[in-house]
């Protein structure tokens, strides 16, 4: 199975993401879900996202640095919005990441991709996504040789995997997870099929 670094929103180390990554390890996965909001968690998206603010992303992003210092060389990196895009930095400066996952946030591709296979998922409208930056970034995985997929849930609104928020969204939560455990047991190796679990 592979081993996975998943990263909260920032809405914080809220239940969803607990929940979801518990829903990997009960398919063999090895998950962990660092908080690096200090236990500070929201209901709000605009009062997590001036906590980022004045917290600073520089700040957030380096309080990664002891988790990510004693990950696998190949542990695969994915996450939430905020998380999404902390995910996607960690991959310019990890070549042997298993693979990357996207949930809710894209952004352009800066200079070359390492080969690390991407999966995104998203809903067909979000105010954080510009389809630009998914078809940029799509190319420049694919020009590396590995895969690209861009999963596009129908409608508008951004966390979907998160059921306490408006934009929840239970079946596209479930396919979710079966997508993410389906890309980390084929870059595992193990193409052997798991019963999705509730």
């Amino acid at each position: 199975m592979s081993h996975l670094l998943l990263l909260h929103s920032a809405l914080g180390l809220r239940p969803a993401v607990t929940d979801f990554a518990d829903r990997l390890r009960e398919r063999g996965h090895t998950v962990e879900t660092p908080d690096y909001y200090d236990g500070t968690v929201f209901d709000d998206e605009q009062a997590g996202i001036a906590h980022r603010d004045a917290v600073g992303t520089k700040e957030l992003f380096g309080r990664l640095s002891e988790t990510v210092a004693a990950l696998p060389d190949d542990a695969a990196l994915g996450g939430f919005s905020l998380g999404s895009a902390f995910a996607q930095t960690l991959a310019a400066r990890r070549p042997q990441a298993r693979a990357v996952i996207l949930m809710h946030s894209v952004a352009a591709p800066r200079g070359d991709w390492q080969g690390q296979p991407v999966q995104v998922h998203r809903y067909a409208e979000d105010d954080w996504i510009d389809p630009a930056d998914v078809e940029a970034l799509g190319a420049t995985v694919r020009a590396s040789g590995a895969t690209f997929t861009d999963h596009v849930v129908p409608g508008r609104g951004h966390l979907f995997t998160d059921l306490g928020t408006a934009d929840g969204h239970e079946q596209a939560l479930a396919d979710t997870v079966d997508q993410v455990d389906a890309l980390l047991r084929a870059e595992a190796g193990d193409g052997s099929p798991t019963t999705p679990r509730s």
